[in-house]
């Protein structure tokens, strides 16, 4: 027998948020500071930049193709306090080898094994335990939890720059695995679902997560969820869009050096890195708002405006670091449609039942989106000596994934 009126929120439906924010904080914000061990591993390992990088996207593909095996098992519903710890146990074991080996082979082959226990306590079981528990407003507490992976980032990168200083390397990452590792735990005291508490959802049945900021009732008459199929044309635009936007994040790695190509200093580069993960962090809660208020294709399209705009201005920008800055910020907004969007654009167009298998091939497509046009973008600056190529590319890429949610709004009302 649940417990709680389903529009109001208990202290158990707090403490699960505070848990995800946790977690967000530790598998998106500690890991996407992880680029402070490429030198120092790299030394270690007696290895250029490219062989150290490649067993990051190895663990990015290797999270990616087991997302699908992990909302399988959990379709079936075998425990969440069984898988994760298991996950952790995996991702914590291989890489505590990884600071220790001294080949780079084996690197990459325990950078893969760590991925696949990632996946059991990734991104992914952040959304879904999330639309678990909550119905109303869930774009607006998503955006709070994702938030946290912006200051996570922020606060990681700084912190382990400073231990690597005092411990090294080896012990620096093993602390480092460690502490993400610990930063889940907190998950494992939440039910998977608000039933296991004896408990309601947040705002069930009054502003359900598929109602796209509407009445329950009038979405179903009007944006009725749709049956998935892995080759149709929904779903090809979806795992399209979701290739175009991590091939924009991927950008993102590059602005200090194409603050430094376009004749600014180093700080200016490190400024306008800055600049962009704020444009990350706010964008993140901001979207989760408007999604509330306007719908999840709404959202989509304001932020892409908002993106292309900073990309624009970055393109245009030469001898005065403001107006890049401010360009660095506005782009910087394209990651909350990356992560939040992306999850809750799959549950506008497939619901909440099919939501677990479809936004496992979702993950999958981040993956290889990342791993794709991080080599891209390196390449094209290669061949024409400037980084304004990548940025001309990521503008086309904005407007083709703009054609794309006109395309579903369309789609979605016929």
């Amino acid at each position: 027998m649940t417990k709680n009126p389903n529009n109001q929120l208990s202290g158990r439906h707090i403490f699960v948020l505070a848990a995800c924010c946790f977690m967000a904080w530790a598998v998106m914000g500690m890991l996407n500071a992880y680029g402070v061990f490429y030198t120092p591993m790299g030394e270690f390992l007696h290895a250029g930049k490219a062989a150290v990088t490649l067993h990051v996207s190895l663990k990015t593909l290797a999270t990616g193709l087991a997302s699908p095996l992990a909302a399988r098992l959990i379709a079936r519903k075998v425990s969440v306090k069984k898988t994760i710890p298991a996950g952790m146990a995996v991702y914590l074991i291989s890489s505590v080898l990884i600071a220790y080996s001294r080949s780079v082979i084996l690197v990459d082959i325990l950078a893969a094994v760590s991925g696949f226990g990632l996946a059991f306590f990734s991104f992914m079981l952040i959304t879904i335990i999330l639309g678990n528990w909550f119905h109303k407003n869930l774009g607006t507490f998503s955006g709070i939890v994702i938030s946290f992976s912006g200051i996570g980032s922020a606060i990681a990168s700084p912190v382990a720059t400073r231990m690597l200083e005092h411990f090294g390397y080896q012990t620096t990452y093993v602390l480092y695995s460690q502490i993400t590792v610990l930063m889940v735990v907190p998950v494992l005291f939440c039910t998977f679902t608000p039933e296991g508490s004896g408990l309601k959802p947040y705002g069930e049945g009054l502003d359900a997560p598929d109602s796209d900021a509407r009445g329950m009732k009038k979405a179903k008459a009007e944006d009725p969820v749709l049956r998935f199929q892995l080759v149709s044309a929904i779903s090809i635009v979806l795992f399209l869009m979701t290739l175009l936007l991590m091939g924009l994040t991927t950008i993102n790695s590059h602005l200090p050096s194409l603050a430094v190509s376009y004749g600014f200093t180093a700080g200016t580069g490190a400024l306008l890195l800055s600049a962009s993960m704020i444009g990350n962090l706010v964008s993140k809660f901001v979207l989760g708002v408007i999604i509330d208020r306007l719908g999840v294709l709404k959202g989509f399209i304001i932020i892409l405006l908002v993106s292309i705009t900073g990309l624009l201005i970055i393109l245009l920008s030469k001898n005065t670091a403001a107006p890049l800055l401010a360009g660095g910020f506005l782009y910087g907004t394209v990651f909350s449609l990356a992560s939040l969007g992306l999850s809750l654009l799959t549950r506008y167009l497939y619901g909440n039942e099919q939501y677990n298998s479809v936004y496992a091939k979702v993950t999958l497509m981040t993956s290889v989106g990342n791993a794709v046009f991080v080599t891209l973008i390196g390449a094209l600056y290669d061949l024409t000596g400037s980084y304004r190529t990548p940025v001309i590319m990521g503008i086309g890429m904005v407007v083709i994934t703009l054609l794309m949610t006109l395309w579903l709004s369309m789609k979605k009302k016929s």
